[in-house]
């Protein structure tokens, strides 16, 4: 008989615990801004009801094709870093993870060695790179990126003021703001479809369109990004109205189940990116608590498709959900 799999709580209530047991923990500030954003993107999701059609069953698919890949789910890792604060193995489980589960992996600041390690797993790997103030780095990433195989690139826009970590802002030494010609360069030199990470208003949405970026994706970063930044299910809804037809969107900081990437794929994301939900499923069970959190809210995603009558990802749209007042 096979092992029974954890639930989608169980999986983040076992991974909590085993993180915590080899010091690993994420912490916001006290009476930090960034804490304020994420739980208000919470409420904001809790606010958000389906609209059901259970007459007239369809079948669901959820495959979806990104940057010439084709994926079993509309889900991702968002982009993260320092996996040997984990385990020396942790990126490649969690590579292996979503190789099994159809998915695809973002990986940010890191150096060659990690990035090579991930794409030999097989799971398609896209690379977002840091605003660095030496442009020659920036370059440099870009390349090492498409000689390996990256089926994607991008650049981590909130990090142009440094991040912020454990209520200190840091690494403004290393990191700055690029100009906009700059960008346009970086990007018109590169063959691979381009992604600008941390778009959360409609100018900087649009301005991104303006610069041929093939995509973006609506974050606040979770608790690197500015104090009190809106959070990005609320910011999305006008970035779609004003830009959702010419450049893909995705969404990240928040979700945790398959019902809410349903939710966010309803306001015309394409797909929900998770990062914290990936570490916890590490700690659940490596590879295959990472395969097995996929596999269980896309599994939801599908049934609640399938409740409110939607057959396919293009099949979704904002006729689906009620949005009710939302005490933020």
């Amino acid at each position: 008989m096979s092992e029974e799999q954890l639930t989608i709580s169980q999986i983040y209530a076992k991974g909590k615990e085993k993180l915590e047991e080899i010091g690993y923990k994420r912490v916001f500030p006290p009476d930090s801004g960034t804490d304020a954003s994420v739980l208000a993107n919470r409420t904001f999701l809790d606010a958000i009801f389906f609209r059901t059609k259970f007459f007239n069953p369809v079948k669901v698919d959820t495959d979806i094709t990104l940057f010439g890949v084709k994926l079993r789910t509309p889900i991702f890792c968002s982009p993260m870093s320092g996996f040997n604060r984990l385990s020396s193995t942790a990126l490649i489980d969690i590579a292996i993870g979503l190789k099994n589960a159809g998915s695809l992996l973002m990986l940010g600041i890191g150096g060659s060695d990690e990035l090579q390690r991930a794409i030999d797993t097989g799971v398609p790997v896209v690379k977002i790179i840091k605003p660095y103030q030496k442009t020659e780095l920036i370059y440099e990433k870009l390349r090492d990126a498409e000689d390996r195989g990256c089926v994607a690139v991008g650049m981590d826009i909130d990090h142009f003021y440094g991040a912020l970590r454990d209520g200190k802002v840091v690494m403004t030494d290393l990191f700055g703001p690029q100009r906009t010609e700059m960008l346009q360069q970086l990007i018109s030199s590169t063959k691979l479809p381009f992604i600008i990470k941390g778009v959360l208003s409609v100018q900087d949405a649009q301005e991104a369109v303006r610069l041929k970026a093939s995509a973006i994706i609506v974050s606040s970063h979770g608790s690197s990004s500015i104090d009190f930044a809106v959070p990005s299910v609320v910011a999305l809804p006008d970035i779609i109205k004003a830009v959702g037809n010419e450049v893909t969107v995705f969404i990240d900081t928040g979700f945790k189940t398959g019902s809410d990437v349903l939710k966010a794929l309803a306001m015309g994301a394409k797909a929900v990116g998770f990062a914290g939900s990936m570490l916890l499923a590490w700690g659940a069970g490596e590879s295959g608590g990472v395969e097995n959190l996929i596999n269980q809210m896309t599994a939801e995603l599908s049934r609640t498709m399938a409740a409110t009558g939607c057959p396919n990802l293009k099949a979704i749209d904002n006729s689906i959900i009620v949005q009710l007042p939302a005490k933020l």
